[in-house]
């Protein structure tokens, strides 16, 4: 893990904590960039193409091309070694592992009775890092929340991909609970904020 000094001892834990699933030769390419890495929106990982560092503004280009062999040693590393018990969030197209940073995942959708069972021959990772910023759900929860009946209202939040609906979502519950570490927020298969 990269040695930092931003944010509170949580936020320092999993800041770089992804880096952790990657090949070592690639890590360390990744990490020469560890200036820009709190700027960092995706790492882009492809067989047989370099990987790419997204910015938002700007992409680079890291001078590592990823093998087949590379990509399946990642995957089993988010898996812990067990592809199998991740098998419901594969079939979503996404593991999601600490920090609630999201690894999108590209190859051979199987499909039965118009589900996907699984995918195969995974191809690609997007890396999408999770950003924590304070103060985004101050002028929607005015909105969200009845204060006479002190309850929150049924709410539904839709946007485009990569909008912030995750970043949002976390810092309404920050904010609702407001230190309080019994409230939180599920999403269908795993937690995003507590």
């Amino acid at each position: 893990m990269v040695n930092t000094e931003v944010g509170n001892e949580r936020q320092i834990k999993y800041q770089f904590d992804y880096l952790k699933y990657l090949p070592i030769e690639m890590k360390k390419k990744i990490e020469e960039y560890i200036f820009n890495l709190k700027d960092l929106e995706e790492i882009r990982i492809r067989t047989n193409k370099p990987v790419i560092l997204n910015f938002g503004s700007k992409e680079e280009i890291i001078k590592h091309v990823t093998t087949k062999n590379e990509i399946a040693m990642i995957l089993e590393k988010i898996c812990n070694n067990s592809i199998y018990s991740f098998q419901e969030e594969i079939c979503e197209g996404y593991i999601t592992i600490p920090g609630g940073h999201r690894i999108g995942l590209v190859g051979n959708c199987i499909q039965e009775n118009g589900r996907i069972k699984n995918i195969k021959e995974i191809s690609s990772l997007n890396f999408r890092i999770a950003k924590q910023i304070k103060g985004t759900a101050t002028n929607v929860l005015k909105f969200v929340l009845d204060l006479n009946k002190n309850t929150i209202h049924n709410t539904i939040i839709i946007s485009e991909p990569g909008a912030g609906k995750t970043t949002l979502i976390r810092d309404m519950v920050r904010q609702i609970s407001n230190g309080i570490e019994s409230v939180g927020f599920k999403r269908t298969n795993n937690w995003i904020s507590r």
